[in-house]
């Protein structure tokens, strides 16, 4: 389908409208300019007046409610001042045309009612309607949020209950809402998302709604619980597409990409790197702060049982098949372990690749060749002769004790040092492409 502006839409609106039909909830995301909103405003030219656009300029004061009648030509003249705006070439309608004071008064008793206990059973607040001069029947309405009129409420409540009082509104059976998420804190978009993918607890408020959708840049919107639900709009050149989620990973890799590909944004790691030996740790922790500066990779010593770290490492995360984390979780092996043990980390869930084992037993044997030679005065040439028993390194008549060889390695590592062949291509380029580095 093309509309008036040019954009060819995959799959065809009409199509995509009716593959959606029995669904109750519908999550649009994608980056600025990937053709959500102008999706939207072309779904709402195509259902006609019994669909409603929440556009994102619905900000309202509200200080006394009007006691005027409401004529219901205005859902045709506000339907027709939509298409209008719609259809001038350079017009980009943003505007929500029935601002709050119109959504409250035009409710029935019970159903404002009903607006005020949803709200508040969201918000944790109590609503309800009073007169300014409580003797006077005729005084002036207004809305009273915890004894204080809801015009000097948070500007979220009143976005909030704009949504809802929207929703309630019997003249409409589809509603589009165009970023949702604006002023909500992230506790009240949860509530708001679970509600809305709700059907049963939605039924008791709007029955008559056949389906929301919402464009969103909000990772809290998408739903869980139902991944076909959800579905990520592109556009290249005047091609606008519309694919739906269709696995946890592929949900998993939206939510990532929703928080900016950057698990640090939540205060988590980039990746972890699993470890054996004592001397593992400080060696790998270095080598990051050079080679990755600013990004955060948890190295953890495993004490000896790589195994039970993992798992360990898996429950807390969830399940790892479907965790973001999973291609970014490294095991690093000595090559003498447990038999089985790599098999065994891939049968839990480790990507065969990021299960790395050296090709001899000691970290010592990868790090970097050049400092190694000047500890032990020899050259490049001769650090295959390289002895490690027990807790002691020798070569060329020289004896160091693995924990001292690490500090002199580590202090005399920078940026510019070259590391061994082996730790580049088994960890350090699988480490980068999973950092996207």
């Amino acid at each position: 389908m093309t509309n008036s502006k040019g954009l060819t839409f995959h799959p065809d609106l009409t199509q995509f409208l009716a593959d959606r039909q029995a669904a109750y909830y519908t999550t649009l995301s994608g980056g600025n300019n990937s053709g959500k909103s102008v999706l939207l405003k072309n779904m709402k030219i195509h259902l006609g007046r019994r669909a409603y656009m929440a556009g994102p300029q619905r900000f309202y004061h509200i200080y006394e409610l009007s006691t005027q009648r409401w004529n219901l030509q205005d859902y045709d003249n506000w339907d027709q001042s939509f298409r209008q705006n719609f259809y001038q070439e350079e017009a980009n309608t943003e505007t929500n045309f029935i601002d709050l004071g119109r959504v409250i008064g035009a409710l029935k008793d019970a159903k404002r009612q009903q607006l005020f206990e949803l709200c508040g059973s969201l918000i944790g607040s109590h609503f309800d309607l009073k007169r300014r001069e409580e003797d006077n029947d005729l005084s002036p309405r207004y809305v009273d949020m915890d004894g204080q009129n809801l015009s000097v409420g948070s500007t979220g409540t009143r976005l909030l209950m704009t949504l809802l009082g929207l929703c309630m509104d019997e003249q409409f059976d589809m509603m589009l809402i165009d970023e949702p998420e604006l002023g909500l804190s992230p506790r009240v978009q949860g509530e708001l998302a679970r509600f809305f993918a709700d059907k049963e607890r939605r039924d008791q408020y709007f029955p008559h709604l056949k389906g929301i959708f919402v464009a969103t840049h909000s990772h809290i919107f998408l739903d869980r619980s139902n991944i076909g639900n959800n579905f990520t709009v592109t556009k290249t050149d005047r091609d606008v597409d519309i694919r739906q989620v269709q696995s946890m990973t592929q949900l998993h890799d939206l939510q990532f990409n929703m928080l900016g590909n950057s698990l640090e944004a939540l205060f988590l790691p980039s990746a972890f790197i699993i470890c054996e030996g004592k001397t593992d740790k400080p060696f790998i922790e270095r080598l990051i702060q050079l080679r990755h500066p600013g990004r955060r990779v948890l190295v953890i010593d495993s004490q000896g049982d790589v195994k039970r770290m993992f798992r360990t490492l898996s429950q807390s995360l969830g399940d790892i098949y479907k965790s973001p984390f999973r291609s970014r979780t490294f095991v690093v092996l000595d090559s003498v372990h447990t038999p089985g043990t790599r098999q065994d980390l891939i049968d839990m869930g480790a990507l065969p690749d990021n299960v790395i084992v050296w090709d001899k037993n000691g970290i010592e044997y990868v790090y970097p060749p050049q400092i190694v030679a000047e500890v032990f005065s020899c050259g490049s040439s001769d650090l295959p002769s390289l002895s490690i028993t027990g807790d002691e390194i020798s070569l060329n008549g020289i004896t160091r004790r693995k924990t001292a060889l690490c500090a002199e390695v580590v202090g005399a590592m920078s940026a510019e040092t070259k590391q061994s062949g082996e730790l580049e291509q088994k960890l350090l380029a699988p480490l980068a492409a999973a950092l996207g580095d």
